[in-house]
């Protein structure tokens, strides 16, 4: 995609995945996602449809025929994952349940839904949803193989939220630099990624390296789109370790008091000014230059791996890049 074809992305007035509220999810999803509304809520189902509606763009080509409901199901699983707990720490701050829920995905201590201060239905869901995700996983051919990198990676997509909680304390610990090592791992693209390749008989040990510096331009990309879709609405609601709004923080856009300001008490009043010069700062289409040198960089450094084709990879976040944006649209209006 040009430079010139991307510097026009933040006028996207269609959605390339407009039909995504129409989607059905699963046999496999749909139990989950109706727990999640009886039990949890907080997000209404429009966000599952999304992201079962844009994952086959960037499903890896190795996936084996047959293969593909399988990875379906478990990447949307791992994704109400993810949120889950990313919502108990950004939105609802319960740095108790928080604590209980990092412990869901591994056995060496069990996670307490009865602990003092903790919301045990989050708990017990979360539970239920990694069961779910593990089942789907480890029906991949190729599992037992790669069961240990999707731990890992598993970890640090918790640890990225555990920054996160870090972040709604600590305010001044914000930076782009520590965003882009650490947030970036909420988009779980790493162990999608470990999805496919337990599922792809043709996947070659041998390119795991090119895979993975392939897959964090890619999660740096869908970050920046998610930065680009959300900020505004984050800051209304107080939020505002977004990397637009932490770069309007460093470079001088905005002021550390009026983050607090914002944060304490998140009025129109005290937020309206801050959007409108963050808007016309330059700082989105900062980022829009950003996810393209990404892109060319990706291409530049890693070429096709032997057994995956890098090329199709990377060019499956170009419509879910102008999803986001386009949805970040309608979500002002």
């Amino acid at each position: 995609m040009s430079r010139e074809t991307m510097a026009s992305a933040l006028e996207v007035e269609s959605d390339p995945f407009s039909n995504a509220p129409q989607r059905t999810l699963s046999e496999t999803v749909r139990p989950l996602a109706d727990a999640y509304d009886e039990r949890i809520g907080g997000r209404d189902r429009s966000t599952w449809l999304w992201f079962d509606a844009v994952e086959p763009a960037f499903r890896l080509s190795c996936v084996d025929d047959g293969a593909g409901q399988r990875v379906h199901d478990a990447k949307v699983l791992a994704t109400m994952f993810i949120t889950v707990i990313d919502d108990v720490a950004e939105r609802h701050g319960d740095r108790a349940t928080l604590e209980e829920l990092r412990l869901v995905p591994f056995d060496g201590q069990a996670a307490d839904p009865t602990r003092a201060g903790v919301d045990g239905d989050y708990v017990r869901f979360q539970r239920e949803l990694w069961d779910a995700l593990c089942e789907q996983f480890r029906a991949g051919p190729r599992a037992e193989e790669f069961a240990t990198l999707f731990r890992f990676d598993v970890r640090q997509a918790l640890q990225s939220v555990d920054y996160s909680a870090l972040l709604a304390r600590h305010p001044g610990l914000a930076s782009e630099r520590e965003l882009l090592t650490y947030d970036v791992y909420n988009m779980m693209l790493f162990p999608f990624a470990d999805i496919d390749i337990a599922n792809a008989s043709a996947f070659e040990p041998r390119d795991l390296a090119t895979l993975r510096t392939v897959v964090a331009h890619g999660q740096r990309m869908a970050r920046i789109g998610n930065w680009l879709a959300t900020w505004e609405r984050e800051l209304a609601e107080g939020d505002y370790s977004s990397g637009v709004a932490v770069r309007a923080l460093e470079s001088g856009i905005v002021s550390p008091a009026e983050l607090r300001a914002i944060r304490d008490e998140p009025t129109d009043a005290a937020v309206a000014p801050v959007i409108e010069r963050i808007r016309e700062s330059g700082i989105e289409t900062a980022f829009v230059e950003r996810w393209d040198r990404e892109f060319e960089t990706a291409l530049d450094a890693c070429g096709d791996g032997e057994s995956f084709d890098a090329r199709a990879y990377l060019e499956g976040f170009e419509p879910i890049f102008r999803s986001q944006l386009a949805r970040g649209t309608r979500a002002e209006e």
